[in-house]
């Protein structure tokens, strides 16, 4: 049995469609199993648990091999999602795991860097992959780049959100509808594309759904250990993918940066007030920070995965839907 922790996200939720697609034996675990009815239609078993109730993991972890985290609070959907609570709750696990023999742990992370110790999802993370390599347990933690389907919607399109189920941006958190609604197609509607640091800055951009594939390989390929940098097919600056978006979209998309300094001052004066918010901004500034220009082919390989997708690929397959129908 594999528990998917973190199943009714994005992420998390196609995990556990690979996971059956292959006819593995799959436990999501939610929160509310009424709102997650299509993950049992795919034949996954429901179970009722949450990280911040640890009295609920021993349940979940009944009969169970190996575990796949993908569980965040980025945009939290219930008072009380906080880093500090998801960090405790994920203590409690790797404890339960460590206690009940689950062989493997596999986790989506994300790539290290200067700010680790200063941005919640970095410094959770950081924290979780510690906590494993003391633990003793099997783990492989994916350090994994910019999401196609994820940033490439943030930074002003509609277009990679089509027909993606739960996606993360389409959660009921107020501040994100809000930003959407005012960014949430700039690119379609007037060819600009707000990217956080500068248009230079390279990335191995991955989709999600090629992360899902990666992540239910390394739950049985143990030489994969460890924390490990995984990537693309391709690395693209943010300007290499404003003119894919040109080419799909057939009109000119020019760039707006948005220097890192500016989520690092938002981050701090909204801490106190807004949290949650203010874990945004940090993302943000992360993200304005980071280079992740790898070629990471032959971890790739090792974990059994090809055919990773481009930019270009996901955008057409993604404006092809707009005729479907």
């Amino acid at each position: 049995m594999i528990l998917v922790v973190g199943a009714t996200g994005q992420l998390g939720s196609l995990v556990v469609r690979e996971l059956r697609g292959q006819g593995r034996q799959v436990r999501a675990m939610v929160r509310d199993p009424a709102s997650a009815q299509d993950l049992a239609e795919t034949g996954a078993e429901l179970v009722t648990a949450d990280l911040r109730r640890p009295e609920t993991l021993d349940a979940a972890l009944a009969d169970v091999q190996a575990v796949v985290a993908t569980a965040n609070v980025v945009a939290p959907t219930r008072p009380g999602d906080t880093s500090d609570a998801l960090d405790a709750g994920y203590r409690d696990l790797v404890a339960r795991c460590t206690s009940r023999g689950v062989r493997r742990f596999v986790m989506a992370s994300v790539p290290a860097g200067d700010l680790d110790g200063s941005v919640p999802v970095a410094r959770t993370k950081r924290r979780l992959e510690r906590l494993l390599g003391d633990s003793g347990l099997s783990f492989a933690s994916l350090r994994l780049p910019p999401f196609t389907e994820v940033w490439l919607a943030l930074v002003g399109s509609s277009l990679p959100l089509r027909d993606e189920q739960r996606p993360n941006l389409g959660r009921p958190y107020r501040f994100l509808r809000g930003f959407r609604r005012l960014t949430g197609s700039s690119v379609e509607r007037h060819g600009v594309m707000i990217v956080p640091g500068t248009a230079s800055a390279r990335h191995a951009f991955i989709s999600i759904h090629d992360v899902a594939r990666l992540l239910a390989a390394a739950v049985d390929r143990e030489a994969v250990s460890g924390a490990v940098d995984v990537g693309g097919p391709e690395v693209l600056s943010w300007t290499d993918v404003s003119a894919v978006f040109a080419d799909v979209l057939g009109r000119r998309v020019r760039v707006v940066s948005v220097p890192g300094a500016v989520f690092a001052a938002a981050q701090r004066v909204l801490a106190p007030v807004a949290p949650s918010v203010s874990d945004i901004m940090g993302l943000d500034r992360l993200m304005a920070s980071m280079r992740t220009d790898w070629d990471t082919a032959e971890v790739a390989a090792r974990l059994g995965v090809g055919g990773l997708r481009t930019v270009e690929q996901v955008l057409r397959e993604k404006a092809a839907l707009e005729t479907v129908g």
